[in-house]
């Protein structure tokens, strides 16, 4: 086992203990609800659920994340980015839900599970996020768990100075708050896979 697996291993085992140890845990309190390897033989394709931050457009409502972990991590970043599929993929789950999502939608009063994510500073069909600590500002001090928390943070303070969602940047700098929550609920409504 390499480092970049130790510490992958010891990240995992921290969520894991914390996510599931307690039931008023303080990530799902902060909206993460799920991270974890896609499998137990790669350590490098990671999965994530989040839940929308509370009086915000996205609140009940469900996301999910890729994680894609270069071999150089923590000295490179993750890549990181929402779930994004087709319209015609996304008509054809409406309405079903899996066991899993039944048990991860358990654990939070979730309403919604989006399949696009509809934000400023992210990209509407690939699920691109654009947050400087997955760039530029990263640093090995910054672990699977803090980057997700970061995109929770983001959904309640989007930055319209660079998006990747012009359309919804745009609303933000003419203040008009109303039309941007009307059609980020809009989407959500859209797009959702489950609806509980």
């Amino acid at each position: 086992m390499n480092s970049t697996e130790k510490r992958l291993l010891k990240e995992y085992r921290n969520v894991q203990r914390e996510l599931h140890g307690t039931k008023n845990s303080s990530l799902r309190k902060s909206g993460l609800l799920e991270l974890k390897p896609k499998s137990q033989s790669d350590m490098y394709e990671w999965s994530a659920t989040i839940e929308g931050p509370d009086s915000t457009p996205y609140e009940n409502t469900a996301f999910d994340l890729n994680i894609k972990i270069p071999r150089s991590y923590p000295l490179e970043p993750p890549e990181i980015y929402f779930v994004v599929l087709s319209d015609e993929t996304i008509r054809k789950l409406q309405g079903r839900s899996s066991k899993k999502d039944v048990e991860v939608l358990k654990k939070a009063p979730i309403t919604h599970k989006c399949f696009k994510m509809p934000h400023p500073n992210v990209n509407f069909n690939t699920g691109e996020i654009c947050l400087d600590i997955l760039k530029k500002r990263w640093s090995p001090a910054w672990t699977l768990q803090s980057a997700i928390l970061a995109i929770v943070v983001l959904l309640s303070n989007p930055e319209p100075s660079s998006p990747l969602n012009v359309d919804l940047a745009n609303l933000l700098r003419c203040e008009d708050e109303t039309a941007y929550k009307a059609l980020i609920r809009f989407y959500i409504e859209e797009y959702s896979a489950i609806s509980t």
